[in-house]
């Protein structure tokens, strides 16, 4: 479930918090989905875990962009939150889940994450943080290719 957010009153250092705790759950979720799935299918639990990796990345590279724009700024705390934005529908996955349900439930959690920063565009105060919602809109659809990539080569 993904918590409800007025857009609208989010300052653009409030958009780079929220988007670094949600790449830092969506990393939590894959290390999670690749613990539980474990040695039993070794393809399927390192496909969770190069999607942490990919999360963590991206993570990393929202938490650079807020030291540039907005050093020394005080955090706003939304990691204090559960967003839930890419949050996998972990009842979805069965205890005897195939690499081709792992590449659904990550493309539906990497769709969702578009859809939310891409609603969030419209609600924006300023052109700043409009450009920022669209920046990380562009970056999960960066991952939905790379999912399709990788699922290309994957699964043929």
């Amino acid at each position: 479930m993904t918590i409800q957010v007025d857009f609208s009153k989010l300052t653009a250092n409030d958009v780079l918090d929220m988007a670094i705790a949600i790449e830092d759950e969506g990393s939590y979720y894959y290390e999670q989905l690749a613990d539980w799935i474990g040695d039993d299918n070794q393809e399927v639990s390192d496909f969770f875990r190069r999607m942490s990796v990919r999360e963590r990345r991206h993570h990393d590279q929202v938490v650079a962009l807020r030291e540039r724009l907005f050093e020394g700024q005080p955090s706003s705390h939304a990691e204090k939150v559960s967003w839930g934005v890419e949050a996998p529908d972990f009842e979805s996955v069965p205890n005897d889940v195939t690499l081709r349900k792992a590449f659904d439930v990550a493309m539906d959690s990497e769709t969702r994450a578009h859809d939310f920063y891409a609603s969030a565009i419209e609600y924006a105060a300023d052109n700043q943080i409009a450009e920022l919602f669209e920046g990380l809109r562009q970056a999960e659809e960066d991952h939905q290719r790379m999912l399709r990539e990788e699922m290309a080569k994957f699964l043929g």
